[in-house]
Order: C-alpha cells, then sequence, then structure tokens
C-alpha cells in the first residue's frame, strides 16, 4: 500500500502500520507518528503513545541537518515538513518504507522488526543528488515511557552510556512491573554525540519541529542521568560526495537486563541486515498465502489475501493495540474471534489461544472480560457474550483441524 502527500495534503485520519513479534513492536503513521513498546503495548510503551483523536504528534524522530547551512529535513511529513518535494510511505507485512528529496538529497527511510528480537531497526539511506559535497549531521531522537504514561514516569527514568557499547540506557526501577527491564538506543556504535535531556534538545518552550540542540552546528552535551526530562537523543556526522550514498542505521528496543542489552545491541550490529529484511518478507509471504481467494474485485483480493489476515495477527492478537487503542489486554471474546481468522494459516497460534482464554474460567461460572498477560489483572463478568464464543471457536477449530487432543487438555 502506498500514499503520497503533495503540498498541504494529509490523510483525512492517521493512516497506521503495525508492525510487530509476539514480545515487541511498534505502530507507524504514514506522516511518520507512532510509538514502540515491549512485552506490553499499554503497560511498558518505550516512547509514547500519543491517543490524541485529532492530531498525530511522534514520539521519535530521525533528523537530517546541513551543517553548511543549518536546514534540518527528515525522510518524513512530521516532525518537519517541506512542501517543495511528496512525501512517499509504502506499508508492507512487516516493514514500512519512506521516501522524500530534499535540499538535493534522496532519503528513504526503512522501519521493521526482526523476526526473533525485541528491536525496531530504521535505516536511514542518503544519495547526494546536489552535485557538491555535502556536510551532514543525523540525529535520532526518542522520548522514553517506560511505563503506561509519560507524565507518571517521566521523573523516575534514568539514562546512561554503556561503557562497553556506547549505547544509550534507559531505566525505570520505580515502576510496578517490569522494573528490572533496559531499554537501549544505538546509532549501529556511530554516535559521537548525545544526551537524555528533552529541555536541552527542545529547548524552553520549544517543540519537535525546530529542536533548539540543532539550531547550531555544536555538539549534542552528553548528559545522562537521573533528575532530567527524560530523552534519548544521539548523534553522527558524515560527509558525502556527489552521486554517494550513505547509510544510517539506528536501533531502539528492551530486554531483560544490561547484560542482555549488551548482547543484542552487539548482534545487531554485526548482523546483515538485508537478510534480516528478507526473512521478515519470507515470512509473511509463507504465511499469508497459505490461502488465497481470487474475487472479480482485485482491491478485495489484496484485501483477502494480504491485509486482513496480517492485522489480525499482528494488530489483534500480538500488538492489541493501534492508534485509537492501546490496550496490551487480551479480551476474552475479542482474541476468540480474531483467533478463528488464523485456523487454516496458523492453527497453532489459534489453538493456543483457546487454552489461553479457557484458562481465564472461574468455578463460579464467570470468566475474566478481558485481563493484561503480565500480571492477570483484569475484569471478571458473567457476559453470555463471552462464554458463548469459546465452545463456538472450540467447534470450528475441531471442524478444521480435526485436532482432538485439545479436548484432553484440562
Amino acid at each position: 500500500c502506498v500514499t503520497c502527500f503533495g503540498g498541504g495534503q494529509w490523510t483525512p485520519a492517521p493512516w497506521c502500520n503495525v508492525i510487530a513479534i509476539p514480545c515487541f513492536g511498534f505502530q507507524v503513521s504514514a506522516e511518520g507518528g507512532g510509538y514502540t513498546w515491549s512485552q506490553n503495548s499499554r503497560e511498558n510503551q518505550l516512547t509514547p503513545w500519543s491517543n490524541d483523536p485529532v492530531s498525530d504528534p511522534p514520539g521519535e524522530a530521525i533528523f537530517v541537518r546541513d551543517e553548511d547551512d543549518g536546514a534540518i529535513f527528515g525522510a518524513t511529513a512530521l516532525p518537519i515538513r517541506k512542501e517543495t518535494q511528496p512525501y512517499i510511505a509504502r506499508y508492507g507485512q512487516g516493514y514500512t518504507r519512506f521516501e522524500h528529496v530534499s535540499h538535493g538529497l534522496s532519503l528513504e527511510l526503512l522501519l521493521y522488526v526482526p523476526l526473533a528480537d525485541p528491536i525496531k531497526i530504521s535505516r536511514l539511506s542518503i544519495v547526494n543528488r546536489s552535485g557538491r559535497t555535502r556536510r551532514l549531521s543525523v540525529t535520532a531522537y526518542v522520548e522514553w515511557v517506560l511505563a503506561a504514561s509519560r507524565g507518571a514516569s517521566a521523573p523516575f527514568v534514568v539514562t546512561e552510556i554503556d561503557a562497553q557499547t556506547r549505547a544509550m540506557f534507559a531505566r525505570n526501577p520505580w515502576r510496578t512491573e517490569f522494573a528490572g527491564r533496559v531499554a537501549f538506543a544505538d546509532l549501529a556504535g556511530r554516535q559521537t554525540s548525545w544526551t537524555g535531556d528533552r529541555g536541552e534538545f527542545l529547548g524552553r518552550n520549544g517543540s519537535l519541529e525546530s529542536p533548539a540542540a540543532l539550531a547550531d552546528e555544536g555538539p549534542l552535551s552528553k548528559r545522562v542521568g537521573a533528575g532530567l526530562d527524560p530523552c534519548g537523543a544521539l548523534q553522527t556526522r558524515l560527509e558525502l560526495k556527489p552521486n554517494a550514498r550513505a547509510e544510517v542505521v539506528f536501533f531502539l528496543g528492551e530486554t531483560g537486563s544490561k547484560d542482555e542489552a549488551r548482547a543484542l545491541v552487539s548482534r545487531s550490529r554485526d548482523i546483515d541486515l538485508d537478510r534480516g529484511l528478507g526473512e521478515v518478507t519470507q515470512h509473511w509471504d509463507d504465511l499469508l498465502g497459505t490461502v488465497q481467494v481470487r474475487t472479480p474485485d482485485r482491491s478485495m483480493d489484496i484485501l483477502l489475501n494480504r491485509w486482513l489476515l496480517y492485522q489480525t495477527l499482528v494488530c489483534r492478537v500480538w500488538a492489541r493495540a493501534a492508534f485509537y487503542q492501546a490496550s496490551g489486554a487480551y479480551g476474552f471474546r475479542d482474541q476468540i474471534q480474531d483467533g478463528m481468522a488464523l485456523v487454516v494459516a496458523r492453527p497453532e497460534l489459534a489453538r493456543e489461544h483457546l487454552l489461553r482464554a479457557a484458562a481465564r474460567q472461574f468455578s463460579a461460572g464467570d470468566v475474566q472480560h478481558w485481563w493484561l498477560p503480565s500480571s492477570g489483572r483484569g475484569v471478571r463478568t458473567r457476559v453470555s457474550d463471552d462464554r458463548v464464543w469459546l465452545p463456538y471457536a472450540v467447534a470450528h477449530y475441531l471442524e478444521v483441524t480435526d485436532d482432538r487432543t485439545l479436548l484432553d487438555e484440562a
């Protein structure tokens, strides 16, 4: 799916792609907004979910600055928009790609998550079409949340630069869940300056449209620690000859400890990124190719054969989040219904959720209408809709798979 923004054009409402694996993911809008989470899309946001019914404020951004004339721009329409050339957003299963031409530079930003690691990979490609040598800086910026709400968690977030990897680590030891986990941001080891101080980066009453820290040629302060308005800003510099191409890679993720974070950062710097992307696209081609439908309407075929099943698994079953809702919770009825769509393509996932839902029944005859998987917190109800869908979905699963062993599970 492709959208192209010309001068003054916007989508009627934010148009998002959800990209996830079972334990990690992000959503991104066609303008460049969105957020990233780990473990749970509501309870453990790495960057802020806006929950704004009208606008699409980004909590992450990658800036390019021309070090000769001070111009600041990027590959996405947010947070800085230049109307001279269109912005193109391409959505695929498991990835999003942005394209834009600005100030004589062709920019391409590719975003995806590997199949096995809790890390968001952002690959910014820059081609110099200006006919002259360019001195540039690239700055990757995130606003740390590390909880369900940035307003509540910001005073407790602590940042540091890891001595071994020079990646930025961020922790929130005061949260009740996920307290020991460590988030990280890294420019693949190429960062030459950084700051964990949002006030420094944006400036007093500043915004991402005009960050104070990018107003001059000076490097970032390298200030990190506790007691700051927390952010993660990492900067690197490069020089591009005419027609030359450069790629800057930004990693954002979270693990269970500092040692795990170091290992993942180090491993990610050494992997073949093209091969990793190929594995992602092949995975989705194989899964979504299980069932193919042919109708007289080509647009209906595209929906049925690709996007509907993809959105069911990634957005509804794994992420349990979207632009207007980030619950992170399982709904007894809702995910049972979603799982029915997976019975042919991924029957093991449908079976897994039938057992997960069955475990939320109680001897009193009620069930949990919704619950958070990390803690089990939720709401118990006697809503008939919930209880009716479990036997209905079990019957559907048995009819399609003939897997009678499901009935032997306690």
